[in-house]
């Protein structure tokens, strides 16, 4: 039975994008691996909503899904293993072979990975070492599942065919033997090295180049990276979730129109604001961190925001050979900071400043006593 993407991820059938990414960011937050390293569960929950994300995000694949009801986007046979079958049927039913009875190779499985970056890497791209388990042909077996010497014998299901055929009234139905899962033969004894598998579990390093402004409802396709195929076949792909550590001083904006924008806060004193002022910022940038002067006019006001255009964000769909043509904005939240603590000094300029405002600036009393003169208790 194919899997349900959109009750994996917990959205209605007919959500748009923006809901998909937001359900499976905090799916993906929850079950990362990482943050799971006591949990076994979490990373096949997490390798099956990514799963679910990649298909789900992709109008093309989504719209084959809801199509067919299938991963792969093709339909769902009820007992045939691909759309060959079907041309094996007419094939058989009306005389003729159109090169379909050859023999079929099943494509291996994906693999499902998550890989942490830091916000820098995100932000301008990176190459990164992974490690991925992969299976490889036995070493001992060839990949044939069978003990050397020992070898295999012909399925008595199909006759050695590798397909089963159902004659059900005037139709003949033909599909996957599944005693022997399309090869035609049985393994008399399993190869004492895989244990009948025809496989062996290696750990390998692969370099994935990382691009410049990835974020984290983003997900790397490296094509034949996978599984290889069990009988030949080509080998599935590897995906890569991605996930993205908190700068602390530095944020990207949420929604879709904001996303590539560079977000901080600047704490600025009320002279500042009043007068004007320029500050050196410190902002992330591809080698070392650059410096941009903030121009804060006279008269800018507590919580205003100043725009520094194109020191944002690099946007993902201009990136060409890992450089960018389009960088989103770098946007200031101004913070206004009040002193905890005044000198003598300090506290005469502003009690001038008061009165030359026009307050009148008299001595400071307790709470208690100013509702006890409001009251009129003595």
């Amino acid at each position: 039975m194919a899997k349900d993407y959109y009750e994996i991820l917990g959205v209605p059938r007919d959500a748009d994008l923006k809901t998909i990414k937001k359900a499976y960011r905090k799916l993906a937050l929850k079950y990362h691996p990482d943050r799971n390293p006591d949990n076994p569960q979490a990373e096949e929950k997490f390798k099956e909503i990514t799963e679910a994300y990649a298909v789900l995000s992709d109008p093309e694949k989504r719209h084959r899904y809801d199509t067919y009801g299938t991963k792969d986007g093709m339909p769902d046979f009820g007992g045939f293993d691909s759309m060959e079958d079907i041309f094996d049927i007419f094939a058989q039913f009306f005389g003729f072979s159109g090169g379909r009875g050859a023999r079929r190779y099943r494509r291996g499985e994906d693999i499902f990975l998550a890989v942490e970056l830091e916000f820098e890497e995100a932000l301008f791209g990176t190459e990164k070492e992974i490690s991925v388990s992969r299976r490889h042909p036995c070493p001992v077996c060839g990949g044939s599942g069978a003990e050397p010497g020992v070898g295999k014998v012909t399925c008595k299901t199909c006759g050695g065919k590798g397909q089963v055929v159902q004659q059900q009234g005037f139709f003949r139905f033909v599909s996957t033997c599944p005693e022997c899962r399309g090869t035609g033969a049985i393994i008399k004894e399993k190869c004492h090295e895989c244990g009948g598998t025809g496989f062996t579990i290696k750990q390998e390093k692969l370099s994935v180049q990382i691009p410049p402004g990835i974020d984290e409802d983003h997900t790397i396709r490296l094509g034949g990276k996978g599984h290889p195929s069990i009988d030949g076949g080509p080998s599935g792909d590897l995906y890569l979730s991605v996930t993205i550590k908190e700068n602390g001083k530095f944020y990207r904006g949420v929604s879709d129109e904001d996303r590539y924008n560079l977000h901080t806060i600047v704490e600025v004193s009320f002279p500042q604001l009043a007068l004007g002022d320029t500050i050196d910022l410190q902002i992330p940038a591809p080698e070392e961190p650059e410096i941009v002067k903030l121009e804060i006019p006279p008269g800018t006001q507590p919580y205003d925001t100043i725009v520094i255009p194109g020191k944002g964000v690099p946007v993902i769909d201009t990136v060409r050979n890992g450089r960018w043509t389009k960088r989103g904005d770098l946007v200031v939240h101004l913070h206004l900071t009040v002193p905890k603590k005044l000198s003598s000094e300090e506290k005469d300029l502003i009690s001038r400043l008061a009165e030359v405002q026009g307050q009148i600036v008299t001595e400071k009393k307790g709470l208690f006593e100013k509702l006890k003169e409001k009251l009129g208790v003595k």
